[in-house]
């Protein structure tokens, strides 16, 4: 029985290689051989890499929906969306940007309060003239809106050609404004002709300058260029230079993007300038350099 057993196992081991083996060939036959292939990744070079720069933001301008967002997020460290007597004007600053006032436009109304201080404590307390109360203002905001280096570079020009204009149309006998227009006709010359030098050199960029702060460059250095047919030398330049320099302090304190933060967060800081400028306002003692022009006549009397 054993016998009979082994034979049968045999003989269907013997079976089942002869057909299972040749049906494994056949399919290892009908199998696509494998192809090799190599790609190659382009290798990425450091212009393709470099990240492009963040625009910079021209607060002067209405923001855009990005912008809108951040501001609403802003909103939220303090909330007002209930009015009450302590948040009054935060809640009415709040409720104009979510009816689609720009916030831009609102940050730059709340900072002006704040240059005006400054030019007042410049004039009175300092003792520094400047070209009146909203000159340097306005030099301010267009230094916002051009960049720093361009607004000088633009103001010098416009200076220089307005002064040039003056002295040559001085000799010509005709009418006042006709003079003008001739005196306008040859600052849009020099205008022109700084833009193209500047954008030719790569000096600055020129694509984002508009109309409009040229225009009131144009107006500033007609002030200062009247101002020069009716002081004398040493006063324009003092006059010309501490405006210069309020103008310049206020753009930078137009860009701190924490000042701006802060003032539109919490608006109510604008009612300390009240109080600060009529103190201003009622000091009538001797002013910072009115301290150093008579020190040697204090340092005899006090001997």
């Amino acid at each position: 029985m054993k016998k009979i057993l082994f034979f049968a196992v045999l003989f269907f081991l013997i079976s089942w290689h002869a057909t299972a083996v040749p049906q494994a060939h056949a399919q290892l036959r009908t199998l696509p051989t494998p192809t090799i292939s190599i790609t190659t990744t382009p290798t990425a070079t450091p212009s393709a890499t470099a990240t492009p720069k963040p625009e910079k933001k021209d607060v002067t301008k209405p923001e855009g929906d990005a912008d809108r967002k951040d501001f609403l997020a802003l909103f939220n460290q303090r909330p007002a969306n209930t009015l009450t007597a302590t948040n009054f004007i935060a809640y009415g600053v709040q409720y104009a940007v979510k009816q689609g006032v720009p916030a831009n436009t609102i940050m730059l109304i709340l900072l002006l309060p704040f240059l005006a201080t400054i030019v007042v404590f410049f004039r009175y307390i300092i003792g520094l003239p400047s070209l009146g109360l909203l000159v340097p203002i306005a030099l301010s905001i267009t230094l916002l809106s051009t960049g720093l280096l361009a607004g000088i570079i633009l103001l010098a020009t416009i200076l220089l050609a307005s002064l040039l204009a003056r002295f040559i149309l001085k000799r010509i006998r005709i009418m006042q404004l006709p003079k003008l227009a001739l005196s306008m006709w040859l600052v849009a010359v020099a205008i022109i002709c700084a833009l193209t030098v500047c954008a030719a050199n790569g000096i600055l960029s020129v694509r984002d300058i508009s109309i409009f702060p040229v225009l009131l460059l144009v107006l500033l250095s007609d002030r200062v260029v009247a101002l020069f047919l009716e002081r004398s030398l040493k006063e324009v330049l003092i006059i010309t230079l501490v405006t210069l320099l309020l103008g310049v302090i206020g753009f930078f304190l137009l860009s701190w993007t924490q000042l701006r933060d802060v003032v539109i967060l919490y608006p109510e800081l604008v009612l300390l300038f009240v109080p600060i400028n009529i103190i201003m306002g009622r000091y009538f003692g001797l002013r910072v350099s009115e301290y150093i022009r008579f020190k040697p006549i204090r340092d005899y009397g006090s001997k």
